[in-house]
């Protein structure tokens, strides 16, 4: 029976350094394709005690590669993902979004952009985008990690992580980017249940001055905010009657990249009325 439980359990020498149970648990969840696992569960498929699978965690998840779920059990770390998709070049974020945005830049006249977050740092980072073909034109800084409370690319974000995530970070130092950012925690967390409510954020002059953005989150496993997809309009070109329209067409895209990463149907965030 318990060579049975795992593979890995079968292996005659079970005194694997613990980098190697590391990626053992990582491989674990991976192919197992569940949503969370607990310490015991973990333990049993690995062959070890269960005291030794919670330090494994433990390590993994200092890493961000594997994060607590709210019923105290572990899951895929937004950090693995984020390594995960960078790392592999035949298809995660850069093929995995160049068309969706492409698709998305044509049919705005707009730039698009694909942000992931980070819940190590709090913040996000531009990881792929399409320039529009207008002379005037914004470029979102790739490589550069960014607060969460300026813009709608961070707010589309901010607005889907849990509950107590937000507190922390609309209770601390906010800075303001330009005049049009808010900083006051009370009128920020009203605007954040706005954005939950209507699926995307919509912020002006916000993060730049000038620059108007829209942005809609997309969503990971256990239906985890990863990121969002935008797009960013000069404020001298920006036609308040097509917003409706600039709208739809940003969450399309972002409820289509969650199909990408979770291989289901996207929820009522990213439904389109």
């Amino acid at each position: 029976m318990d060579a049975q439980t795992n593979g890995a359990a079968s292996t005659p020498d079970r005194q694997r350094h613990p980098l190697a149970r590391g990626l053992e648990i990582i491989t674990l969840m991976v192919d197992s394709g569940e949503q969370s696992y607990g310490v015991r569960e973990l333990g049993v498929r690995l062959g070890v005690s269960a005291s030794t699978a919670h330090r494994l965690l433990g390590d993994l998840e200092e890493l961000g590669m594997v994060s607590r779920t709210p019923a105290g059990n572990y899951r895929l770390g937004l950090e693995f993902l984020r390594l995960a998709w960078t790392a592999n070049t035949r298809f995660p974020i850069r093929e995995a979004a160049n068309d969706v945005l492409a698709e998305l830049s044509a049919q705005s006249g707009e730039s698009s952009f694909f942000a992931v977050y980070n819940e190590q740092r709090r913040r996000l980072m531009f990881a792929v985008s399409v320039e529009s073909s207008h002379p005037l034109r914004y470029t979102v800084p790739q490589g550069v990690w960014l607060p969460l409370h300026a813009g709608a690319s961070g707010l589309a974000i901010l607005a889907f992580l849990p509950e107590d995530t937000q507190s922390e970070i609309t209770g601390g130092a906010l800075e303001a980017l330009t005049d049009r950012t808010l900083v006051d925690a009370g009128q920020l967390t009203e605007r954040l249940a706005q954005i939950r409510r209507d699926g995307y954020a919509l912020s002006h002059g916000e993060r730049i001055d000038g620059a108007i953005a829209i942005a809609a989150p997309v969503m990971g496993p256990a239906d985890v905010v990863i990121g969002d997809v935008g797009i960013t309009i000069p404020e001298t070109r920006f036609n308040a009657t097509k917003t409706s329209e600039l709208t739809t067409l940003v969450k399309e895209s972002a409820a289509l990249l969650t199909r990408r990463f979770t291989g289901s149907r996207s929820d009522a965030a990213h439904s389109v009325s």
